[in-house]
């Protein structure tokens, strides 16, 4: 089993009642200094760069024109001179809260609710697992594997969060079908939710299920074959929890990332799982650590030989080893 964490919940609320105190000073402001009055976006960033900053926030100007951006109800492509552009007293209140949850490290993607991934905007949830720019990366590399195959391909995604990886590769590749299992009920709900807004839901079927040895797939699935499993498995080593951001800490699902003690823990329920479900010549495909690509290949070579094949290993945008690609004997 996996060790359960906790939030810091001293910390949230400090930072709740910082937020929604924040929020009820900047009302008050708002109805008796500028009731009914615009604000020039200009003149409602002052300050807050310095703000976020002093809070440890990287990539300052990309976060102040991502809330603007949803303030305004604008998609984030629109907003050229985004400084020009003028707040209602309302909207103008409604930044400045965004901006104190975002001084909170509260992540981005869960303020405004919504994240673009691939070509696709997904719902997005606390506690549900936000894909990392890297994925997007990890995705592209299976569709161009499977672009040109014309046949039905059968998938499977284990650990599905909120469906942005099937989701993505049933937006490209309309030659497939995706079937996921994920453990947390809420990430199921809300892959669900987001692959009926896609118009994506006919292809997409997720499961609320906690994979374990020798219950790797629901009942309803005991029997199945596939033609494709990938995974985006907890890659995190307990170790190294310290270490992660406080967006990390405090507002995610620690579980979605810990991956035992070498980061494997989950990957070698998924290599078992495919031991039994790919079928021969199918292929898994995992987004890991950098350090597990090499791992993987000895674990492959010493623990699965005649079952299966580590194929090839592949690198980020920050020539980091990072996606695996498997085959079933």
């Amino acid at each position: 089993m996996l060790k359960s964490f906790t939030f810091d919940t001293f910390k949230l609320r400090s930072a709740t009642k910082q937020i929604f105190g924040t929020h009820q000073h900047y009302c008050a402001l708002n109805d008796n200094q500028s009731h009914g009055q615009s604000v020039e976006v200009r003149k409602a960033l002052e300050g807050w760069d310095e703000k976020l900053k002093e809070a440890g926030v990287g990539d300052i100007e990309f976060n102040l024109k991502c809330l603007v951006a949803h303030v305004l109800k604008r998609k984030f492509s629109t907003l050229k001179s985004y400084k020009t552009e003028k707040f209602t007293a309302q909207q103008h209140s409604e930044f400045s809260r965004l901006c104190e949850a975002r001084c909170a490290r509260m992540p981005l993607q869960h303020i405004l609710g919504e994240w673009d991934f691939m070509d696709l905007t997904l719902k997005t949830a606390p506690t549900v697992f936000i894909p990392r720019p890297e994925t997007e990366e990890f995705v592209s590399k299976v569709i161009e594997e499977y672009r040109s195959v014309k046949q039905p391909i059968d998938m499977l995604e284990v650990g599905c969060g909120s469906g942005a990886i099937s989701l993505a590769i049933l937006n490209a590749l309309p030659q497939v079908t995706s079937t996921a299992i994920e453990r947390s009920k809420v990430a199921t709900t809300l892959a669900w939710e987001n692959a009926k807004f896609l118009k994506l839901s006919d292809r997409f079927t997720p499961y609320n299920h906690t994979t374990s040895k020798n219950n790797y797939l629901p009942k309803e699935l005991a029997n199945r074959k596939f033609d494709l499993i990938v995974s985006n498995p907890p890659y995190v080593r307990t170790e190294e929890f310290p270490l992660l951001q406080p967006e990390v800490t405090l507002y995610e699902n620690l579980n979605a990332l810990d991956g035992g003690l070498d980061g494997l823990q989950i990957a070698r329920l998924v290599f078992d799982l495919a031991c039994l479900h790919l079928r021969p010549g199918g292929k898994l495909w995992l987004e890991l650590g950098s350090e597990h690509p090499p791992l993987v290949k000895t674990i492959m070579n010493l623990q699965y030989e005649g079952r299966l094949r580590f194929i090839s290993s592949y690198i980020d945008q920050y020539k980091r080893d990072r996606f695996v690609e498997i085959e079933k004997v």
